[in-house]
Formats: structure tokens, sequence, C-alpha cells
């Protein structure tokens, strides 16, 4: 029997979490904003819509200028260059509420993990189900549309669901799932014959193609393999020794070959990054003292999530690459005698890589913290000849820990936090996020009430 997968897609999944809560929106233009405001990340489909009037009005004013490069629509253009469009239609524009989209995906997956045996939770608004098996109780297309109505009726979520014999093609069924309003939101491809298929692989550029990056799309299109047909008729073993052997696999699975199984836990981070650019440049050391501390935190405690210790920290700090003006870019690594996931230890030395780093007179646009040489965490084999570890394994260290964690997860997050953070609400380098709404679903004070 062969294999059966779905993927199942929200569509627009930032701007769809805030259309739940004030469903008048869906009329409306919706963007979500990245960090501090800067550029669009998320649109729907109505903002979507607008991207021939940009590029109109970016034609009529030339290329570059006010425009580095003309643009084909506004995903990943700053907010200041389309906010006139974006005004020009009464679109609702939102800074990225992360808390907010995360209990979303949390509640969206866990949903889909009770839709199939088998769940892998690909991204924050993707997850892969096994289907095998199912069909031959259902037909796949109305389980389609079960899973999409269930959904849409608790959460209030559109998503679209593509199903085919390999991970390749059910994200391939996903992108048509989308793009034809005929399917209503679910494609399967596992019931096309042959004669079917082909011509509509041939109207399918190489670049929908998951796992087919933008260099290796140039080499390909410079062979003439324009289209997923071409590529799926190419030899994967010729393939593998031109290119790799994850192309061959690719091809492997456009010809409904599986070779990608689902994984149905996540695997451990080896590295932890946290980082953010200041909400506006900070040249005070204790701010940016503050905001390292911060970040320190925040990995630590994805450390201790995944039940791992590290035994190097990095803390790096940057001037704003986009001015001219000169540049200081440094990092600095400590490594610990003994492994460890305690915020209060790792904190202490990312504050001690910070003094050995910082120099006055730069203003610093952004800072990050790096933990690595990353194990999973058990017994300890300490050293005669070295300092007893004061922080690593010991029971009341860990518990103060779980305490911590516990705290700021029924709480909120920086309910309890280091008195070196500063008063989050109150830090100049916070992150700018003027435009956020409230965090409907996980804070009591900022619960939706209606009239």
């Amino acid at each position: 029997m062969r294999p059966i997968f779905a993927l199942v897609d929200g569509n627009s999944f930032y701007a769809s979490c805030q259309i739940v809560f004030d469903p008048s929106l869906a009329k409306r233009p919706v963007v979500v904003l990245s960090n501090n405001d800067g550029c669009v990340v998320a649109a729907n489909s109505l903002a979507k819509a607008l991207n021939q009037e940009l590029i109109a009005k970016v034609g009529d004013l030339g290329s570059g200028g006010y425009y580095a490069a003309r643009p084909t629509n506004m995903m990943f253009q700053p907010y200041f260059k389309v906010k006139w469009l974006l005004d020009k239609h009464q679109a609702a524009v939102f800074s990225s509420n992360y808390e907010l989209y995360a209990d979303m995906s949390n509640r969206m997956h866990t949903i889909l993990g009770e839709m199939a045996p088998r769940q892998e939770i690909y991204s924050i608004d993707e997850s892969f189900l096994e289907l095998s098996g199912l069909e031959q109780h259902y037909n796949l297309t109305d389980y389609g549309q079960t899973i999409k109505q269930r959904v849409q009726q608790e959460l209030g979520l559109p998503v679209a669901v593509g199903i085919g014999h390999s991970k390749t093609l059910a994200k391939l069924a996903n992108h048509l799932a989308k793009k034809h309003a005929h399917n209503n939101g679910v494609f399967d491809l596992t019931t096309l014959p042959e004669n079917t298929l082909e011509p509509l692989l041939a109207k399918i550029d190489i670049n929908h193609i998951w796992g087919i990056g933008k260099n290796l799309e140039l080499k390909l299109r410079a062979e003439g393999i324009k289209t997923v047909l071409d590529l799926r008729r190419t030899n994967p073993k010729v393939m593998r020794k031109k290119y790799s052997v994850v192309l061959e696999r690719i091809i492997q699975e456009l010809n409904g070959e599986s070779c990608l199984s689902l994984e149905a836990l996540s695997t451990d981070k080896k590295q932890i990054i946290s980082s953010r650019s200041f909400g506006q440049e900070q040249k005070n050391y204790k701010a940016v003292e503050q905001a390292v501390v911060d970040y320190t935190t925040r990995a630590a405690q994805k450390l201790r999530r995944q039940n791992n210790v590290c035994q190097m920290i990095t803390i790096y700090i940057r001037t704003n690459p986009h001015k001219q003006m000169e540049q200081y870019r440094p990092s600095y690594s400590i490594g610990l005698i003994y492994p460890s996931d305690n915020s209060i230890l790792l904190s202490k030395l990312a504050r001690r890589a910070l003094r050995a780093i910082w120099r006055e007179g730069f203003y610093y646009h952004k800072a990050g913290v790096i933990l690595s040489e990353i194990s999973p965490k058990g017994p300890l084999q300490t050293d005669l000849f070295a300092q007893q570890p004061r922080y690593s394994a010991n029971p009341k260290q860990d518990k103060l820990m779980q305490v911590l964690d516990q705290v700021n997860y029924h709480y909120g997050r920086n309910t309890l936090f280091l008195g070196t953070q500063g008063i989050p609400k109150k830090n100049a380098w916070q992150m700018k996020r003027q435009l956020m709404s409230p965090r409907y679903t996980t804070r009591w004070d900022e619960i939706l009430t209606v009239d």
C-alpha cells in the first residue's frame, strides 16, 4: 500500500489570526508587520489584491530612488513604502503578536493531530498528516473538507489541504488547493490518472517545488528544466551526480515514491539563538545589558523545554549596517566548566561577555545570544580539581527554574523575571510594536469582551 500524506496549511496565518477576533476585518485588506513594525510579512487576499496597483505606481515612478528595486508585490516591502497604498484602501495594519499566533498555532495543530494517526508539525502554520489506509473508508477529498471545516468551526481559521503520495506532492497539492478557487481549499493528487496529472504539472513552475532554492532554480532553468513535469521526467541518478542526493529525492518524490517519512517528534535544536533589533538604537550600556539578559533568559527557557544543557554561550552586538557610519560587530564566547540550563548562571556569563566587547561611542542596533554545544540533561560528572558546580545539577536551582517556568507559563511571560532584565514594560530597547492587537487567548487582562 502506497503511503498518503496531507499537508494542512493556514491561509495567511498571521492575518487570519487577527481576523478571528474581529470578523469585520474579513472585508478589509489586512497586513501584519515584522519586528519593530519594519516590513509586511503577512497579508490576506484583499491586501494581496493591491499588488497590481503597487506595481503600476512604481512603474510610473521608475525603478530606483524611493524603491531600491521594482517590487512585484508588497510582501517584505518596508511598511513606510507601502503605507500610502494601505491607507488609501483603509487597510488594517498590525504589529506582530507572536504570543497570540503561537497559541492559535498550538490549538490548530492539536485539532489536526486528532484527525490522523500520525502528525508532523512542520511550522507554525503547517502540519503533515499521514492518511495511509483512510482511503479505504473515506473519499480523501471529502475528508480534507472535514479537516478544513473543523478547523474553521472551532478556531475560525481558514486552511488549505493538499494530498499526495509523498510529502513533496502533498506540498504541491496544497499550492494547487489555494491557487484555484474551484478546488475549495482541498486538492488530492492521488486520484488523478497519469494523462491528467502530467498536463497539470506541465503548467506549474519549478519555483513552487518544495526544496528548490533560488540558486538551484537558476541552474535548472539553464538546463531547460522550467516546470514540475520537466524535473519529474529527469533521471534522478544523473541529477544526483550533477547536483545532490537531495535533488534525487525530490525527483523520486515527484514521481510518487515517498523518500521523506513523517518526523513524529521535533528534533532538539543543536544551537539556540535569541536576538532582536532594538526598538530604537542604544548607546547606553545598561539598556543593552538588560536586553542581553532578557534574550539569555528566553534562550535558557527554550533549552529547558527540550531538557538540554549547553556548554558555550556567545554574545554579539551590532551597529546598524544600513547607515553610513563606522561599523562595529563584535562577538564573545565563554565556555562553561559544567553544562547548564540555569538562567541565573547563563545571564551572569552573558553580562561578562558583553563587558568584554562593549565600546562607548557607538549606537547599537541589535544584540543576540547563542547557546551551543548542547547535549541532553543528565547525571553530571564533576571534576575533582575544578570548582564544584553551584548552578549545574543542583536540585534547589533546578526547582527554582521549574517554578520560574511554571509561573511564566500560567500567568504570562515575564511575570517573574531577573532583576538585571530591568522592568520589561519600561525598557527603552524593547521592540517597537505600536500597532499590536491584544493577546486575546493568553492574557486575562486582554481577553475579548463583547458589549
